[in-house]
């Protein structure tokens, strides 16, 4: 069952919303609040998403630690030219899963999105991939032409070209 949220935000926030609506990065504001609502509460441990009683931040900040260890498995592959990618290609089941991230949104920051994606997994009882990995998907994403990256205030942003 749904319940309803009312809140007041500072003026300069709801035109801030406003304009992210827009530019289509949201389809209307009840978007932008619910996808920054289940952002937070994913991050400070929405209670059925803790997986062992640790919170998203406990579990990015365990695998950072990992993340800073080297490790060379394999030689890295180039992605193909932009140019060279068909509109017909298949997708994984991987890069479903990050394409249903999006969920009402027209873009997301890369680290939510991988913040969501880790909480997905963990959802699904199965270990989190490291960043590295989840780039190379997001990056195949966009050799499919389904998104594309851009900047904003330093930080990485992927916005939603074609969902399927």
């Amino acid at each position: 069952m749904s319940e309803e949220v009312t809140i007041k935000v500072p003026k300069k926030l709801a035109e801030f919303i406003d304009n992210l609506t827009k530019e289509g990065y949201y389809n209307s504001r009840k978007d932008f609040a619910r996808s920054s609502i289940e952002i937070v509460a994913q991050l400070y441990g929405l209670p059925k998403t803790k997986k062992g009683g640790k919170s998203l931040l406990d579990v990015l900040g365990d695998n950072k630690m990992q993340v800073e260890e080297p490790v060379i498995t394999k030689t890295p592959q180039p992605f193909p030219p932009k140019t060279a990618a068909k509109k017909t290609e298949t997708l994984t089941p991987e890069e479903y899963d990050i394409l249903d991230l999006f969920a009402g949104a027209k873009f997301e920051f890369e680290d939510a999105l991988h913040a969501r994606y880790t909480m997905e997994l963990m959802k699904l009882a199965k270990a989190p991939i490291r960043k590295e990995e989840f780039l190379k998907l997001l990056d195949g994403l966009a050799g499919k032409k389904k998104i594309e990256k851009t900047e904003h205030s330093g930080k990485s942003v992927w916005k939603l070209i074609d969902s399927y």
